[in-house]
């Protein structure tokens, strides 16, 4: 059975979906991609990275959709600190990435819903990959 929309209800509907812009496709996990890498790898540390944010901002801008509040620089920066100190691992050590990574597991953590729990649990599996894979 239809239902009957008002005409001005409806244009306002898809003036709000445009002024969003674009949505974010859903991210795409696959277990042979997350355990087929060697973390010890600056490659694959960029891989899961990269990965973590785009799970994070699948999921932020759907929560900024129904909240309006975003914060993707913050995570940004948390994520550029974490592959600093992966690519300087053997300069400052270990201790130093996993300070680096903490922050990040703690953002993944506040923004775990029930909604959202797979895919934020691989962005913590990847995080722990990244902090426990030997370095050379």
């Amino acid at each position: 059975m239809g239902n009957v929309v008002a005409l001005e209800e409806f244009r306002r509907t898809l003036d709000r979906r445009e002024e969003r812009g674009r949505a974010l496709a859903r991210p795409e996990i696959r277990g042979a991609d997350i355990w087929g890498r060697d973390y010890t790898q600056l490659e694959a540390v960029v891989f899961g990275l990269l990965k973590v944010r785009e799970i994070a901002a699948y999921h932020a801008s759907l929560r900024a959709a129904r909240h309006a509040d975003g914060s993707g620089q913050a995570f940004d920066c948390l994520c550029l600190d974490a592959l600093d100190a992966a690519y300087r691992v053997e300069d400052l050590g270990p201790a130093r990435l996993k300070a680096a990574v903490k922050p990040l597991k703690e953002w993944l953590l506040d923004a775990m819903t029930e909604d959202n729990k797979r895919d934020m649990a691989w962005a913590l599996v990847l995080v722990d990959l990244i902090e426990k894979s030997p370095t050379k």
